[in-house]
């Protein structure tokens, strides 16, 4: 028997069976936050330096003691960050130009949430994505879909914001997520919710921020979602 056919087959086996999930921007990530880049040439000529938001370890240390006082739950590493267009690369194609500015701006203005559109770029290397439709909808690795696995962690985000603040808020459905892959995926959920036990209670857009790792889920904050920003 051909001892390395055989080890190539079990390769490639092993690839299918671990094959990353695909995000809207083109860069194929799993959800449990293994990335997979493909880059063509060009590609590598031009690819995009994105906004990238650090793992605070604070905040998983305030799920640690959550119900210590002092906790840092509900701190959001995004506060008091501005965005300014000084510090943005300079690019020789213009649109990607533009769509590198505009990514990097709403970014920072959405703290994370923002909605998936044509204007951000077509690849990134780093930082948040927008979960496709296509992740919400497949089982992750046999187990339950993407959008399953994204409305439990945001279901302990409520359960915990109901606990600390005495609030009745209730999960309703999955609006959209972005998600930062890495050691410790970071997770912006963005979901509808009812803030009473009552069926006729008006749907409320909320926001849910988690991180997860080790497959354990650091609930960080939930919170009504802002006004759009106008512009």
């Amino acid at each position: 028997m051909d001892t390395k056919s055989s080890d190539v087959e079990k390769k490639e086996e092993s690839s299918k069976e671990m094959e990353p999930m695909e995000t809207s921007t083109g860069v194929g990530t799993s959800l449990l936050g293994k990335r997979k880049l493909e880059k063509t040439h060009d590609q590598e000529e031009d690819s995009v330096e994105e906004e990238e938001v650090d793992v605070d370890e604070e905040e998983l240390d305030g799920d640690e003691e959550e119900e210590e006082e002092g906790s840092d739950w509900e701190k959001d590493s995004f506060d008091g960050r501005e965005y300014h267009p000084s510090d943005d690369s300079e690019y020789s194609d213009e649109d990607l130009q533009e769509r590198a500015r505009y990514y990097n701006r709403v970014v920072i203005e959405t703290k994370g949430f923002f909605e998936s559109s044509g204007k951000v770029p077509f690849y990134t290397w780093s930082g948040i994505v927008a979960v496709s439709d296509r992740d919400l909808e497949k089982k992750m690795y046999g187990g339950p879909t993407g959008r399953e696995f994204i409305g439990n962690m945001a279901c302990e985000c409520v359960e915990k914001h109901n606990r600390r603040n005495n609030k009745n808020v209730k999960f309703e459905h999955l609006l959209r997520a972005n998600f930062d892959p890495g050691a410790k995926t970071k997770y912006y959920i963005t979901f509808a919710a009812r803030e009473s036990d009552s069926p006729d209670a008006p749907l409320v857009e909320y926001q849910a921020k988690v991180v997860w790792s080790a497959g354990i889920t650091h609930p960080i904050f939930c919170r009504p979602a802002p006004p759009p920003i106008q512009g």
